[in-house]
């Protein structure tokens, strides 16, 4: 009788606790190293081989504040993203990852493409210039070079007000149109459309 007893003093024993379900990953954001090494592997085809960007960009990353949408991004770009990606930065963080990137002609003109493909100044003759400009880089007849130079040309010299005089538009619209004409007639010659 003893032992029933104790047998009938003793606690129940507690059921274990359950672990919680984890957390799903696809909701966390990519980190700066993730952009960086997006950057790194989706742009080998514009940059030298022997160059890394992984870790640049990081600090470019870091330093210009890159906002969460351009993080996830570079982080998840392919090559040819981008122009994409960088439409996601500001215009100063934007040109300190070019210039990062930089260095060889093949870099240069993607750059310049990039740049042209999305520049609009107002004045229809240079938002033309700008168009055959893109065009005129893609033409493998002429030299990369000179394509590099034309690009970086075009896309670094126009930084215009967002009100011009008119005399002043219908100056900047001459120039555009002859430097258009310029273009066009220089692929015709090396037998680009």
């Amino acid at each position: 009788m003893f032992t029933l007893l104790i047998a009938c003093g003793h606690p129940a024993a507690t059921p274990p606790i359950k672990p919680a379900a984890p957390l799903p990953v696809d909701n966390l954001a990519h980190t700066c190293s993730e952009a960086g090494v997006g950057i790194e592997q989706a742009t080998r085809g514009i940059r030298s081989p022997d160059s890394s960007v992984g870790q640049e960009m990081r600090g470019r990353c870091l330093d210009d504040h890159w906002s969460e949408a351009a993080i996830e991004c570079f982080a998840q770009m392919k090559e040819g993203d981008l122009g994409a990606c960088a439409a996601k930065l500001p215009e100063d963080a934007r040109k300190a990852m070019f210039s990062a990137l930089g260095g060889t002609d093949e870099t240069a003109v993607a750059i310049a493409k990039i740049r042209l493909a999305d520049m609009h100044v107002g004045v229809s003759e240079c938002d033309q210039l700008f168009a055959t400009a893109h065009d005129f880089l893609g033409c493998e007849a002429i030299p990369l070079e000179d394509r590099a130079q034309a690009g970086a040309q075009i896309a670094d010299s126009w930084n215009l007000p967002a009100k011009l005089p008119p005399d002043a538009h219908a100056r900047i619209a001459k120039v555009c149109s002859e430097s258009r004409d310029a273009l066009v007639q220089r692929a015709a010659a090396a037998g680009c459309q």
